[in-house]
């Protein structure tokens, strides 16, 4: 029992002691932490370029929109069609001068969706305001200039509440709303096939509906 004791006593003494040593720092690893910053510098950098190329493509290139969407229909219309899109593209107007909202994590956001198979089949339909239509068609009182030598100006409404929508659709066949209600005044919609005015005084320009631009 003595033995029993002591070696306690000794065992006890010993943990007091090896508490009591000051411990050694471990010494920092340099070598590890430049490779797992290195690492992180080439992930990022990867992003960065990435992202640029994705910036670019989808800025310039409307096939681009259609790799990671389920838009074909929206891109050959926009290339080959009559309707307003067509009528963009031969101004080179890209497709994100309208769609700016559409930043690069949206885009990385429907990348990943459509790779992991949770894409929807079919894009909604948006509605944009007329300060999408007045970044470059200045506003509607430029365009009511543009149009007042028809017998009914469109752009000089009587309704307050119309819209750039009501009558023109982006990627489809346009609305000729006036006529609801009365004669259009012989004002051709995109798309129409042209027959000449006797009452138009640019008549001499069968490619536009607007006369000579000013």
């Amino acid at each position: 029992m003595e033995r029993i004791s002591m070696f306690k006593r000794k065992t006890k003494t010993e943990a007091v002691e090896q508490e009591n040593q000051p411990q050694k720092k471990k010494e920092f690893n340099w070598f590890k932490f430049s490779v797992i910053a290195n690492i992180i510098l080439i992930a990022g950098v990867g992003i960065a370029l990435a992202s640029m190329a994705i910036l670019h493509q989808s800025d310039t290139n409307p096939q681009f929109c259609a790799t990671c969407h389920n838009m074909e229909r929206y891109v050959e219309s926009y290339l080959t069609s009559n309707t307003m899109d067509n009528v963009h593209a031969q101004a080179n107007v890209q497709c994100k001068q309208c769609h700016s909202d559409y930043d690069i994590p949206a885009e990385i956001k429907s990348g990943i969706t459509f790779i992991i198979g949770n894409y929807d089949k079919e894009m909604p339909q948006r509605r944009f305001g007329d300060e999408i239509c007045t970044q470059c068609h200045i506003s509607m009182e430029y365009m009511a200039q543009q149009t007042d030598y028809l017998r009914r100006n469109p752009h000089a409404s009587h309704w307050p509440d119309l819209k750039c929508r009501s009558c023109h659709i982006s990627h489809g066949e346009q609305i000729d709303y006036c006529s609801e209600c009365h004669d259009n005044g012989g004002q051709r919609m995109t798309g129409q096939e042209y027959f000449p005015r006797v009452d138009n005084p640019y008549d001499k320009y069968p490619d536009t509906s607007q006369g000579p631009s000013h």
